[in-house]
């Protein structure tokens, strides 16, 4: 299959997932920001798309900066958003003022070293994909040469399990605990392999997924709330 095709479906289902943001009726920070991720995640699907076009000429090396731009300065927020979600269920921990200051400083430490890591240190260069399998078309594209993995996605990660797990036994929502552990346990299995990049974006579409359906929930129950009032 080449994967032109794989990276032109991924790209239908960021705009889809785009669209439906605007259908969930949500008017909080946290759409917005997660419409950023959303537009990041397109970004970087549409870059690879082109690299299986074109491969790796000059013109396009200039244009794949963002990518990592996007990814270290808008991921780490999430510690933020799953922090909202907690408040808005009336988690009584996050009430805590020490509690609240450890997402404020978790969020800062693992965006500035993200940014630091992945943006002021990158070095960026070509990377070969041949699919042993046949399964999919052979490709070079653009890719970070450190081998230093991303340790603040890793942890931001790691962070939002425990709290989306208490998010599921107050509420009863399961899925940001499920996207979580999804794209946790997707990044972590694949990573090392030469698809990994492409179980990776997977991945990344069922968080996103599990983010905004969590967002319709909340934003669901406010309306229920007003409406009762």
């Amino acid at each position: 299959m080449p994967l032109t095709i794989v990276f032109a479906i991924y790209i239908v289902i960021h705009a889809s997932l785009m669209a439906f943001s605007f259908r969930i009726g949500s008017h909080s920070w946290r759409i917005w920001l997660l419409r950023a991720l959303l537009f990041g995640m397109l970004y970087d699907n549409s870059m690879l798309l082109l690299s299986s076009i074109y491969g790796v000429p000059d013109w396009l090396l200039s244009i794949n900066y963002p990518r990592w731009v996007l990814h270290a300065g808008i991921l780490p927020l999430l510690t933020l958003l799953v922090l909202s979600f907690l408040r808005e269920a009336n988690v009584a921990a996050v009430k805590k003022t020490w509690v609240a200051g450890l997402f404020v400083l978790i969020t800062a430490v693992c965006w500035f070293y993200g940014m630091w890591h992945e943006v002021v240190l990158l070095e960026v260069g070509t990377k070969s994909f041949v699919d042993s399998t046949a399964t999919f078309a052979s490709m070079e594209r653009f890719s970070a040469l450190s081998t230093i993995p991303p340790i603040a996605t890793i942890f931001t990660n790691i962070f939002m399990l425990p709290w989306a797990f208490v998010l599921w036994r107050v509420t009863g929502w399961k899925w940001l605990f499920l996207g979580a552990l999804a794209i946790f346990i997707i990044n972590g299995s694949t990573s090392s392999l030469p698809c990994g990049f492409l179980a990776g974006n997977l991945g990344e579409i069922i968080f996103m997924l599990a983010l905004l359906c969590t967002e319709r929930f909340f934003s669901a129950a406010k309306k229920r709330v007003r409406s009762e009032e």
